[in-house]
């Protein structure tokens, strides 16, 4: 498959849908930041420009940007996101607001950096109605292309539908410099696709909801370069981290695409956002989010297994109620969430009883599962996260106990259906969470 083909174009799928992708280019090479002022100066209207980042995405390419795009015509300006008490800042809408305050009127936003300062910019260029491109300081999350803002409103990590970029810029330069718990994050958050794909599968074999296989299938001859060859990307050796970016690239492609994050996304996210939410309710602070999701996917990986090795299952509906012990004052929130998934469970236990649908269903899950040990060997021996001790949770290694805690707790926060939910039903969780955690995270 010609991925870069696809760039700027729209087209008809066998999913039944007419996909569009917004972002025209992908610019990465030696060369790349050359292309960017005649990019900007293509676009129609654009008379001037703000650069975002913060202190240290400035200090990795934005001066680089800076002196590219004033040798043209335009008029640049530079806005630098304050730190959140001492830490990197963070996306939220207390940050949002304030960028959205102090940032001057422009005709064009463009993001230097990556996680953080990319969901920040497409937020307030969404809101002002403005165009955005970014220019990418490092391989370590899927969402540069993607549609989708992750953020925290209210102390509830959400996510919502905003607008992709019009193009993408890196070198292999600055991907390298890249501090590499960056880079390995971004390893963590792009295997996490082995499992959310099929906990979307999962989704449509169950309720009938939208799949997309062509999106599912965009990373495919990507896989195999970072997956089986991790050590390459911790030797920073450049075609493996151009696979591992352009992976997560066409990641945020599928969420664009499809409309949702479910190609990307599944139980795994839901335990990296519920670590995330946690510590901001604690004025603590939280791990790189692809290092979470890297560990919570072998977990996810290994549950998918154990969940479809039962031959004749036995349904246990979950609780009513979502845990105030536990989630303390997200409470309503969550138990907002919790609400929309409960009549599912009735309808999962249903439907899974009759004759032949569990089978059925336990074959199709199989197919493109990619073993818990294998993804494990893949984070360990590229020098990334993937054990629970190698977590940071507000200063310190986070704690067994803690973890399981939020794995058995995590799936209340989001209405979507997921492996969680299925072994929740079959009652695999939560008695045996702990069990899980000492064979795989250990």
């Amino acid at each position: 498959m010609n991925q870069m083909a696809l760039l700027g174009t729209s087209f008809a799928c066998d999913c039944g849908r007419q996909h569009r992708i917004p972002t025209r280019a992908l610019h990465y090479g030696p060369t790349s930041l050359e292309q960017l002022l005649p990019t900007v100066a293509a676009l129609p209207d654009v008379h001037n420009c703000l650069l975002v980042a913060d202190q240290r995405t400035w200090a990795a390419a934005g001066r680089q940007v800076e002196e590219k795009l004033r040798q043209g015509k335009l008029t640049v300006a530079r806005h630098i996101v304050s730190d959140h008490g001492g830490e990197s800042p963070v996306a939220d809408d207390r940050t949002k607001e304030r960028l959205l305050t102090e940032a001057p009127t422009t005709d064009l936003f463009i993001a230097v950096g990556s996680g953080v300062i990319n969901d920040l910019v497409k937020w307030v260029a969404f809101l002002r109605g403005k165009p955005y491109i970014v220019v990418a300081t490092a391989a370590s999350m899927n969402g540069y292309a993607s549609a989708n803002v992750a953020a925290s409103i209210d102390g509830l990590k959400v996510l919502f539908h905003a607008e992709a970029c019009l193009a993408v810029f890196s070198t292999p330069d600055i991907l390298a410099e890249a501090p590499y718990r960056l880079t390995a994050s971004g390893l963590g958050d792009v295997l996490a696709k082995t499992v959310s794909s099929a906990d979307w599968l999962l989704n449509r074999e169950l309720f009938g909801d939208y799949y997309c296989r062509f999106s599912v299938d965009l990373l495919k001859d990507l896989e195999p370069i970072y997956l089986n060859n991790p050590e390459q990307i911790r030797a920073r050796e450049p075609a493996a981290l151009q696979a591992l970016f352009t992976a997560l690239f066409f990641s945020s492609v599928a969420m664009t695409i499809t409309g949702t994050s479910a190609p990307a996304s599944g139980g795994e996210h839901l335990i990296s956002h519920t670590l995330d939410m946690l510590a901001d309710r604690d004025g603590g602070s939280h791990d790189l989010h692809g290092r979470q999701v890297g560990v919570a996917s072998i977990l996810m990986a290994a549950l998918y297994e154990e969940v479809l090795a039962i031959d004749t299952p036995r349904f246990e509906l979950p609780r009513t109620e979502v845990d105030e012990e536990f989630w303390g004052s997200l409470t309503p929130m969550v138990a907002d969430e919790y609400r929309k998934k409960l009549r599912r469970y009735q309808q999962v236990r249903e439907q899974l009883s009759q004759p032949g649908n569990w089978q059925a269903l336990r074959r199709l899950l199989q197919v493109d599962l990619v073993p818990a040990a294998q993804l494990k060997s893949c984070l360990a021996r590229a020098g990334a996260a993937h054990r629970v001790e190698d977590i940071d949770h507000s200063g310190r290694p986070l704690s067994r106990e803690k973890f399981s805690r939020v794995v058995r707790n995590s799936s209340q926060m989001r209405a979507r259906f997921t492996i969680l939910d299925l072994a929740a039903l079959l009652g695999y969780m939560p008695s045996r969470v702990e069990q899980l955690i000492d064979r795989w995270l250990s």
